[in-house]
């Protein structure tokens, strides 16, 4: 056991995630760096999505061709030269952009529904042809690490051994690229095979490859199936389970623990579709949503300050529940002390058109760094 103390707190790579800054087009990223140099952030974890407009902001662009049921936002198709290329040449002037306000872009997110497609399913090759346009953008940037969400899509249950053959693909590319990058697998508690970090650890364990570890995120471990709420009943994440849980987290090897990520999550009280504050909202999105997607879009909170950055607190249900400060000392606790990322998701709020939102959510997330640290260093 190694407790984070109060004297390596600076020394972390401690930055936020672009999306989670607001996801209306008046949400730019001119607007995100700037209230992530307000708040004292340092580091970013930049939304691919984000970086498309950014581009096509820059540049006029024909329409991405990607099939519409694989698309993600507006990704562009691995055939899609004209955008790759803008893609690919504008990272200069994103890289000039973060550091005019004192960042460094350190990690790309998602590339989502790549892994576990079998072999002859159309999806597998051209998953495999996405990530060969997105590594060399990766290393252009010059960002240290990709995240890689366990794919959510129902086509996909190869199985342990074919997901880990596509991961192990994959780091070997990041691994080959001019300046490298790492794959970060992240468990998804909306993915209906791949939903807990200890999945995600035996399927890294499997593949056995340097360039690949695990994306730790506090919400998805609050939220994962096995153990955590379920966004329709508000039962799971007991105190059995959170103390399972922690044991487990301090038991891992931080060799392969590549970043971590930090959001609450509210308590489903009252439950999704039973009086909740997303009900209307998740009724409106595609039929079949997993509540648990629904759920991890809207009420990952920032911690220690609640629901909407403190404007929507009226008790305690509005504060979170996830135990950040309980997970986060004993994610430590192993030794690990690499990047940490605050990663919050109010889709309510992200989706107006109301341009103090990156600065408001960036702010709160600063006031919440400095609580968390506060308090798991205490005494250190």
């Amino acid at each position: 056991m190694t407790p984070l103390t109060s004297s390596e707190v600076d020394a972390l790579q401690v930055g936020y995630a672009t999306p989670c800054l607001g996801m209306n087009p008046s949400h730019t990223l001119e607007l995100k760096f700037a209230a992530l140099q307000s708040a004292g952030f340092k580091f970013v974890e930049l939304g691919f999505g984000n970086y498309v407009s950014w581009v096509r902001s820059k540049v006029k662009l024909p329409p991405s061709t990607c099939p519409e049921e694989w698309k993600v936002d507006d990704e562009p198709d691995p055939s899609d030269d004209e955008i790759w290329e803008a893609l690919y040449g504008h990272a200069p002037a994103l890289i000039d952009l973060a550091l005019t306000h004192g960042l460094t872009l350190l990690i790309m997110q998602p590339l989502n529904q790549f892994d576990g497609w079998p072999s002859d399913h159309p999806r597998a090759e051209w998953a495999r042809r996405k990530a060969e346009r997105w590594l060399p953008l990766c290393s252009r940037l010059g960002v240290q690490y990709l995240q890689v969400g366990a794919n959510d899509q129902a086509g996909q249950g190869a199985g342990d051994e074919k997901t880990a053959e596509d991961l192990r693909w994959l780091a070997e590319l990041g691994a080959k690229q001019d300046k490298p990058v790492k794959i970060a697998y992240e468990n998804w508690c909306f993915s209906p095979r791949v939903n807990s970090w200890e999945h995600c650890y035996e399927i890294v364990k499997i593949a056995n490859h340097p360039n690949l570890g695990l994306c730790l995120d506090t919400a998805q471990m609050a939220l994962a199936p096995p153990y955590g709420f379920h966004p329709e009943t508000g039962k799971g994440f007991t105190d059995n389970e959170v103390n399972a849980l922690i044991n487990r987290l301090q038991a891992l090897d931080p060799r392969y623990i590549f970043f971590f990520e930090i959001s609450d999550v509210l308590k489903p009280d009252p439950p999704l579709y039973h009086g909740s504050p997303y009900d209307a909202w998740s009724k409106a999105q595609p039929s079949g949503t997993p509540a648990r997607s629904n759920w991890v879009q809207c009420a990952r909170t920032v911690p220690y300050v609640g629901r909407n950055c403190g404007r929507d607190v009226q008790d305690a249900r509005d504060m979170g529940a996830a135990r950040v400060a309980e997970i986060a000392r004993a994610v430590f606790s192993t030794g690990f002390r690499g990047p940490v990322i605050w990663e919050i998701f109010e889709a309510i709020e992200f989706e107006k058109a109301d341009e103090g939102v990156p600065r408001r959510y960036a702010e709160a997330s600063g006031v919440s760094r400095r609580k968390l640290f506060d308090e798991i260093t205490q005494g250190s």
